[in-house]
């Protein structure tokens, strides 16, 4: 009997039992009495933190996968522009008597122009980096930090950045890989929420038309403040994604006071980020792959990221679409074969005018 509850137990964690065999399980525990009664709820437990621990690891040895082609990716740049400025450099100097005269009134010339934008320039004034709509950047901050910005985000930060502390503002979508340095903490400032880390890898969108922000932790460790509620600090450990709900408006439904609505709305959602067996990375960082992934979001909040994609204006005219949630991503498809897989999947009519879509 003994044998053939573990059996069962092994079934019931596994997901493989049956209807008929869980009320098996559960009787046979029964006949056990309280004496020899099976902790199955620690078990169960000690389980899903076994299976999110190694689910947390092959995350983590994709991300170690995912760095090294980065790095290769960055040798192999760093070679090519070795080599150009060789090639210019050779090309120089066997101009440089025929063009002598011509380089040194260049140069007055190149002098003349720095001496001038050097006069021009503000004291203080913040530097800003901004992607373009239809690419990615990606930014070597003066401390080593890696930044990678989506499509029409932008980072700003001071001229003094490292000196005494290390602070950047962002507008958009962001991916970080920052230098621990625990004398200087790496402070993230957006629109709607700020972001504290030592040394870590993460993931962070607010953009300004957005209804939501997000923050993705792959590995470290990450202290956030909601600046509609800075007295409260959230802890996020790897793998956990926090999404915050941005300029929420009350609406009054059934009779129920506008301010009792707001309140029964979460402000904040603690979840887990999403990983795909097949994909190297979770569906929050997929864009760093020039994909667009969604994991069950609405049809309103997916529109906003097709449209920074697609640099397209896209219009609704049936609220009820809005709400429509999806979960998939898109590689090289257009806009068109994006929206016909979405409209195989649920029920909807769109139409599309040059850069304008019109779905309803």
């Amino acid at each position: 009997m003994i044998n053939n509850i573990w059996i069962l137990i092994g079934k019931k964690l596994n997901g493989e039992a049956s209807p008929e065999e869980l009320l098996e399980l559960e009787q046979l525990l029964q006949q056990q009495g309280a004496a020899g009664m099976y902790p199955i709820d620690e078990l169960e437990q000690i389980w899903k933190n076994d299976q999110q621990a190694a689910e947390d690891e092959k995350l983590l040895s994709k991300w170690d996968a995912f760095d090294a082609e980065l790095d290769a990716i960055e040798e192999k740049e760093a070679e090519e522009a070795a080599q150009v400025i060789a090639i210019q450099t050779k090309r120089k100097k066997a101009r440089v008597i025929k063009l002598g005269s011509l380089l040194a009134a260049a140069c007055l010339m190149l002098g003349v122009f720095w001496f001038t934008r050097k006069e021009t320039i503000t004291p203080g004034k913040p530097n800003e980096i901004t992607a373009p709509k239809n690419g990615i950047s990606k930014i070597q901050l003066p401390d080593g930090s890696r930044v990678w910005l989506n499509m029409g985000s932008k980072l700003t930060y001071s001229n003094d950045f490292g000196t005494d502390q290390r602070r950047v503002s962002l507008v958009g979508e962001a991916f970080f890989d920052v230098v621990k340095d625990p004398q200087h903490p790496f402070v993230v400032t957006t629109p709607t929420i700020s972001v504290r880390v030592l040394g870590t890898k993460f993931n962070l969108r607010s953009y300004n038309n957005d209804k939501t922000s997000e923050a993705s932790l792959i590995r470290g460790k990450i202290e956030l403040t909601v600046l509609k509620n800075p007295e409260k600090k959230i802890i996020l450990n790897p793998s956990e994604k926090l999404t915050i709900i941005n300029n929420q408006e009350p609406q009054v439904k059934n009779n129920i006071p506008a301010n009792r609505v707001a309140e029964e709305i979460p402000l904040i959602a603690l979840s887990r980020i999403h990983q795909a067996k097949k994909d190297t990375l979770p569906s929050e960082a997929l864009w760093l792959e020039n994909k667009l992934a969604f994991d069950a979001e609405d049809f309103e909040s997916i529109a906003q990221k097709m449209e920074r994609r697609y640099n397209v204006n896209i219009v609704f005219e049936n609220e009820e679409v809005k709400k429509l949630r999806f979960t998939g991503k898109f590689e090289k498809e257009p806009i068109d074969k994006a929206l016909l897989s979405l409209q195989k999947t649920v029920a909807f009519r769109y139409k599309i005018d040059t850069n304008q879509i019109v779905i309803y």
